[in-house]
């Protein structure tokens, strides 16, 4: 099968009877992870700010806004690459995407929990519950990015850790804007 000049992988669309256009679903998901980090210009015009300095929980809000949208929009356009020059091998662009998002997922969790453990520490507060749903979620999408490597190869996993991040943006707009009016 043809879409937009390369050759997918049936087997996802033939199971679910859907016509998926891989491409534009990766440029879909980079248009709305751009989209949200653009959002945080808004964040920023309504930030919760006395006397110009942030309020460090918006800080690191911010943060995560900027870490997980701008993830999103990375490994969607290096996945649309990938397939350009595995035209032939959709399934080997599917294994280096996935790979790709798994190594450097790890480094992002760990990063992002040293970030939120120096914010425990200094402000006392954070979501403790939030931040451990949100790892666990994390760690099994890397779990299953490396059965996607090793197993399945197919857009399904990648596309779930997509998504996951998007929404990881879009909870800490919302956190964001609401923590901005309720000050």
């Amino acid at each position: 099968m043809k879409a937009s000049g390369l050759a997918i992988d049936t087997q996802f669309v033939r199971r679910s009877n859907v016509q998926l256009d891989y491409p534009e679903t990766l440029i879909g998901i980079a248009e709305l992870a751009v989209a949200l980090a653009g959002f945080t210009g808004v964040a920023v015009a309504f930030g919760s700010r006395d006397r110009g300095a942030w309020h460090p929980g918006d800080r690191l809000r911010l943060n995560f806004l900027l870490e997980s949208s701008l993830t999103a929009a990375g490994f969607a356009l290096l996945t649309l690459v990938l397939l350009h020059v595995f035209s032939d091998s959709v399934s080997m662009a599917w294994a280096i995407g996935s790979l790709s998002w798994a190594v450097f997922m790890p480094w992002s969790l760990h990063s992002s929990r040293r970030r939120i453990q120096y914010n425990q520490q200094e402000h006392g507060d954070t979501d403790q519950f939030a931040n451990r749903l949100v790892f666990w979620i994390f760690a099994f999408l890397v779990l299953a990015q490396i059965g996607n490597v090793f197993f399945w190869q197919s857009f399904a996993p990648l596309l779930g850790a997509l998504c996951f991040n998007l929404a990881g943006a879009a909870m800490q707009f919302v956190r964001l804007i609401r923590s901005a009016f309720h000050e």
